[in-house]
């Protein structure tokens, strides 16, 4: 077709020189000449070809206008938002309101008796992560108190999956680290007292494999306590307390409706030179005056110079169904009588624990993660798509024996005041929760405790103590 055209352009071309000649005086016109136009048709024609041949030209493409960066938006009770670089951000926070009745009675001392409606937590906080780095921050008002922080971390994640956190924070064991927004009961009993396993300042790191976990962690004080200037016993040793912490856990079955944990725990810790441990206890709630001096019926006083905790723990899960329980012997090294001569003395160890079982007669599963804790229950048959909720019904049997504490020959025994409470506690506790969402429920608590106190002089501190509790608790 090119050629076609070519030719076509070249005919025309000596067509119009012809007639050209024809319609010019006549002249005489030499060979060599005409050799010459023949030779500049030629040149023509090769160009012709040339330029017919050649790939046309593409038009420039036009510019792509960059598509605007989106940030994605994902319901978790609250929005949780994800722009185009991987970096999150949530708000998260919890109310919980209770209503709380004491009884107790005891033999040669007045009883006491206690109602009070109040707020348990008010908290608010904010969690995200860009790349590797992660942080945590939740605060608010516990039990009528002043402004506090619970979690307060960054954490950082290695390429090979260990985990670094530095702030306010827990190690161990299965109940602690377990939130209060999912444990079983309203409070974590006299065992959580006790072992005293709470947010404290940390730097710990943690392995999380695929049915076991192992963290250690350096830890301090907590983040709440103002700074001092002066020590308890020392004015010039203000240290705060220290201490290390480690925990391991295993799942050898670990499924969608069965899990079987087992797992153990270790803890030194030093009052550097703050006053000393107390290890004290209540009836099953955060509510701890149960006395008309606000004080509690099971407690040392400052008599821990430093401690080591050793516990074990383990649960069980098969559908609906679940058992749970742990054990902890507290080695306490006490002050000296020099320090403290009412509180001064001999070693000795505190033993406690607790068992739990839990049904829920709507189906529901406890998920387990292998991180060694219970989560959020997910409700089956929420309320919203016609149906009633979750119901469980749980009761638990709670141990104590401080009753080891012994006397020194330093002070006498009336004003030793730890030891006038410094007994047994043995306690029931029966709960029904509703779970009309997975992040509502309502709770209500009945404990049933006796404590065993010695008799100093003619003060007998035993006590029977009943505890009636309901809440109800939102979280996002």
């Amino acid at each position: 077709m090119r050629k076609i055209f070519s030719l076509t352009l070249l005919a025309a071309s000596m067509m119009a020189s012809v007639a050209a000649a024809q319609d010019a005086p006549k002249t005489d016109v030499t060979l060599d000449e005409l050799k010459a136009q023949i030779l500049v048709m030629q040149q023509r024609l090769q160009s012709l070809e040339a330029k017919a041949s050649a790939p046309p030209v593409a038009a420039p493409a036009p510019a792509k206008t960059p598509a605007p960066a989106t940030t994605q938006i994902k319901w978790e009770n609250s929005p949780r938002f994800t722009d185009s670089s991987g970096a999150t951000f949530k708000l998260r926070g919890r109310l919980s309101i209770d209503g709380v009745n004491v009884n107790v009675d005891r033999k040669t001392t007045a009883s006491y008796k206690s109602r009070q409606f109040r707020a348990r937590q008010l908290f608010l906080g904010a969690e995200g992560q860009v790349g590797a780095w992660a942080y945590r921050i939740e605060g608010g008002a516990a039990n009528g108190s002043s402004w506090g922080w619970d979690d307060a971390v960054i954490e950082y994640k290695t390429k090979s999956g260990m985990l670094l956190t530095l702030g306010n924070q827990k190690v161990g064991g299965l109940e602690s680290l377990t939130s209060i927004k999912t444990i079983t009961f309203m409070e974590r009993g006299p065992f959580g007292d006790l072992t005293d396993t709470g947010f404290v300042l940390a730097a710990q790191a943690t392995k999380i494999g695929a049915n076991w976990s192992l963290r250690g962690a350096l830890q301090g004080d907590s983040i709440n306590k103002a700074d001092v200037s002066a020590g308890a016993y020392d004015a010039n040793n203000a240290k705060e307390r220290s201490g290390f912490m480690v925990r391991g856990t295993w799942a050898p079955i670990m499924t969608a409706t069965d899990t079987v944990h087992v797992g153990a725990s270790a803890r030194y810790r030093s009052t550097g030179g703050e006053t000393g441990f107390t290890y004290s206890a209540a009836a099953n709630t955060a509510y701890r005056p149960q006395t008309s001096a606000g004080g509690v019926l099971l407690s040392s006083g400052a008599v821990g110079k430093s401690d080591t905790t050793v516990g074990v723990e383990g649960a069980w899960t098969h559908k609906a169904v679940s058992l749970q329980g742990e054990v902890a012997q507290i080695k306490v090294n006490r002050v000296t009588t020099a320090q403290s001569a009412a509180n001064g003395g001999k070693d000795f160890n505190i033993v406690t624990g607790y068992a739990l079982a839990s049904w829920f007669p709507t189906g529901e599963t406890r998920p387990y993660n292998p991180g060694g804790q219970f989560g959020r229950i997910k409700v089956l048959h929420p309320i919203d798509k016609g149906g009633m909720g979750a119901y469980e019904l749980a009761a638990r049997y709670d141990y104590a024996d401080l009753s080891k504490m012994s006397p020194n020959s330093v002070a006498t025994l009336a004003s030793q005041t730890g030891l006038a409470t410094a007994g047994t506690y043995k306690g029931l506790t029966v709960g029904v929760n509703w779970y009309p969402y997975s992040n509502v429920r309502l709770m209500a608590n009945l404990t049933k405790a006796k404590i065993n106190n010695r008799l100093i002089g003619a003060v007998q501190n035993d006590a029977n103590v009943t505890v009636l509790q309901a809440r109800m608790q939102i979280e996002f």
